[in-house]
């Protein structure tokens, strides 16, 4: 029975990939780090639309999250003292994408989230995809999950990627990394 599981699970390996498996991979690897982050063109709570491309020449921060999400939520007490660290730095811009709700109305409970929270972030909320879920620049880049975090260099290359919340580390420490991976993408742009 264990050699029957085990040729069982090996054949399941070996069944090639179906053509929107292989599409994710493809979308996957082309956004790997240092590859070029491909445009946006996305709302914001107050409907304007923003451009990752408008903001060349900016280190960018982009923070993908979700209503839903626990540790979206868990992080955002660390990515508010980053972004506070930032406030008055007018080459960092933070950019939070709302992706993958599961509410029509995403709008509002974003907004209402933020206000709870008393969060100052800068939403934006991602598009409809091709399956009809707001997973449009979230496919794009072919992520695994929320939250995710993207750092493009100031050319609009992709330079740090990180996914999930990790516990083992206090928001000091958290903090602190952050900073110094966006300083040091800062200082390498001025090289």
């Amino acid at each position: 029975m264990k050699s029957f599981i085990l040729a069982v699970v090996a054949i399941a390996f070996l069944i090639p990939l179906t053509s929107s498996a292989a599409k994710k991979l493809k979308l996957a690897d082309s956004v790997a780090l240092n590859a070029a982050a491909p445009d946006f063109r996305l709302k914001d709570m107050s409907g304007k639309d923003v451009t990752l491309s408008s903001l060349k020449g900016k280190v960018v921060v982009l923070d993908f999250w979700a209503t839903w999400c626990v540790p979206c939520h868990e992080n955002f007490p660390a990515v508010q003292k980053v972004v506070d660290h930032y406030k008055n730095d007018q080459n960092v811009v933070f950019l939070f994408i709302d992706t993958r709700e599961k509410s029509a109305d995403y709008v509002q409970l974003a907004k209402a989230d933020m206000e709870k929270n008393r969060y100052d972030f800068h939403v934006l909320f991602d598009e409809l995809g091709p399956e009809g879920k707001q997973n449009k620049y979230y496919s794009t880049l072919g992520m695994a999950g929320i939250p995710t975090r993207f750092i493009i260099d100031a050319n609009g290359i992709i330079r740090d990627k990180s996914v999930g919340y990790d516990d083992r580390y206090t928001d000091a420490q958290k903090v602190a990394a952050a900073i110094k991976v966006i300083d040091d993408i800062k200082a390498s742009a001025a090289k």
